[in-house]
């Protein structure tokens, strides 16, 4: 995983940061709506891939467990993903725009933002 853009980004992490920055970490939940998304889409499985969406966006809009949502940017991202498998890229950049607001720097949403704009461009 590369979160950062430019080496000068690179170079604002301080030791503990340089340790934990080039992984991902996500809540078992919806890494598991996120798996089963891909699996359905394999399959050729269309209502339960759309189920499986559904399930990731229900997860991440649900304030009554609020307090046990962890890495909800890593989950943000996953459906930020889904929507791009599913060609809406306006909506896939919303939720890649959101974590940007959260962190500029450092952020994989950056990469993501970049390639989906080069998509829409072509």
């Amino acid at each position: 995983m590369n979160r950062a853009i430019t080496e000068e980004e690179v170079a604002q992490r301080d030791y503990i940061d340089k340790r934990w920055m080039d992984c991902a970490e996500v809540n078992a939940l919806p890494f598991l709506h996120y798996l089963q998304y891909i699996t359905y889409r394999g399959l050729g499985e269309r209502d339960k891939q759309l189920h499986a969406l559904e399930l990731l966006k229900s997860y991440l809009r649900d304030t009554r467990h609020m307090l046990n949502h962890y890495h909800t940017e890593t989950a943000l991202s996953l459906l930020g993903h889904c929507y791009e498998m599913e060609g809406d890229y306006e909506r896939a950049l919303q939720f890649y725009w959101e974590l940007l607001s959260w962190m500029v720097t450092n952020n994989a949403a950056n990469w993501h933002v970049q390639r989906i704009q080069r998509l829409i461009c072509n």
